[in-house]
């Protein structure tokens, strides 16, 4: 057997290299308007830190259904039904669109009362909310956009989100640089600005993606449309709600993590908003290929190919690994690199980034690895599994453990190392079911053939 097949290598780099550029341009829309924003002073960072957060936990559940959904797509790529690629993107609008109204109404009521209930500082609430009065629309046009992106994702035409994301970006530095500072007679909104910039970006996007699938040929959205019928919905429900349920397991957990966070004395608090849009961005590299992984095995399942999954799986993570310490050598650059980047920041921010270096360079090893597992699995339709193995290390040991070093007022790297615990943690458990998986997919082959 080849350390790497050549052509697994490029089946997965074919799929894999725009979600990589498409995620790190997700991200870059968090770090636009952070290092955008950063001249404004540490209170405006900490309540865009706030504001990222509970945008997260929305995103997140977005993304996670419509991951889900990408699934069911690209099986039906793999079995060539027009018909079911149709109905499942009209599904997925239905259900991503319904969730997102529904939550945006509610964050919007309630929103001022969460804020004062999670920061003590007025001038934080007050920013973080004006912030996310806007973000709140942007959720609704996201909502759509992410499920054309799970459609052209799933059936392989991941160059069309990157264009997307490419005149996006572009849009959303200069409307967010004009509306920030207040350049060319318009007013000086600060974060506010940034938030309109982004929306507007983001709905230049969502036109780009509605263009692109209007192209698509033999495609019976409107005739899908019309048969739908409840029982195809709630199949569709049913498949995606473990999927989405992790997501959101895990999305929640964040949130709550950088809500706790919150608890920190501003400078820390600030140190830690800095750095972790650029974990997450430098995280995508990897999870995009971990992405790639799981679409392919889809593929392989739609195709009735399962025979390939196994060596293909073997070969993804021998990739990763790799990736995963040429990310952590990265990091090690990038802190380095912190001075210049954010050149006005006070003394003591600068000390609580030096203190968080050693762990940020390290949650990578580990992400990488449980990323590629998790998504495998899942793909594999073991998502109850992965949610088990993500609830019981985030909610049961993660989160209590970093409660109760805030509650003992512990340093800071023993506050944001609970994030670098929870991923030591279910490496063992990844790497036992995926392996138990494996090795039944073997074993099922091997009985067809001799049957045959």
């Amino acid at each position: 057997m080849n350390v790497v097949s050549k052509d697994n290598l490029i089946k997965n780099v074919s799929v894999a290299w725009p979600l990589a550029l498409n995620a790190i341009l997700v991200q870059s829309m968090v770090l636009v308007d952070l290092m955008l924003i950063a001249n404004l002073g540490e209170i405006s960072v900490a309540a865009l830190g706030l504001a990222s957060a509970i945008l997260a936990f929305f995103v997140g559940t977005q993304y996670a259904l419509a991951n889900g959904t990408q699934l069911i797509l690209a099986r039906a790529v793999g079995a060539n039904d027009r018909h079911a690629m149709a109905s499942g993107l009209v599904i997925g609008w239905l259900i991503s669109g319904g969730f997102t109204l529904i939550t945006s109404v509610l964050l919007l009521v309630g929103l001022d009362e969460l804020l004062n209930w999670l920061v003590d500082d007025p001038l934080v609430a007050r920013q973080a909310y004006r912030y996310l009065q806007v973000s709140a629309y942007m959720l609704l046009v996201s909502s759509f956009a992410q499920v054309m992106i799970a459609f052209f994702n799933g059936s392989g035409q991941t160059r069309l989100p990157l264009y997307g994301y490419l005149i996006e970006i572009p849009m959303n530095v200069l409307i967010s640089l004009v509306l920030i500072y207040g350049y060319f007679g318009f007013p000086e909104l600060g974060l506010r600005g940034a938030a309109i910039g982004s929306l507007v970006a983001v709905s230049i996007r969502f036109g780009y993606l509605a263009w692109q699938l209007k192209r698509q040929k033999n495609l019976p959205i409107m005739a899908s449309r019309k048969a739908l019928n409840v029982a195809q919905v709630v199949a569709h429900f049913r498949e995606i709600f473990p999927i989405a349920t992790n997501f959101v397991t895990l999305a929640s957990g964040v949130m709550l993590h950088q809500m706790l966070f919150a608890q920190l004395d501003v400078f820390s608090f600030a140190a830690i908003t800095l750095v972790m849009p650029w974990m997450q961005m430098g995280a995508q590299f990897v999870t995009s290929w971990a992405l790639a992984t799981s679409i392919n095995i889809s593929q392989f399942r739609g195709r009735q190919q399962t025979h390939l999954i196994s060596e293909f799986v073997e070969q993804a993570i021998r990739i990763i690994l790799l990736l995963g310490v040429v990310l952590c050598l990265v990091f090690v650059a990038f802190g380095e690199l912190l001075p210049i980047l954010y050149p006005r920041l006070d003394e003591q921010t600068q000390q609580a980034l030096a203190g968080i270096a050693p762990i940020y360079i390290l949650i990578p090893l580990v992400r990488t690895y449980n990323g590629l597992c998790g998504h495998s699995l899942r793909a594999l339709g073991q998502s109850v599994k992965v949610l088990q193995i993500h609830f019981v290390t985030q909610w049961v040991i993660g989160i209590p453990y970093l409660i109760l070093v805030l509650y003992c007022e512990g340093p800071l790297w023993a506050v944001f190392g609970s994030i670098l615990l929870e991923e030591c943690l279910k490496v063992f458990a990844f790497r036992k079911h995926l392996k138990r998986e494996l090795t039944l997919l073997v074993s099922s082959n091997v009985e067809k053939r001799g049957k045959e």
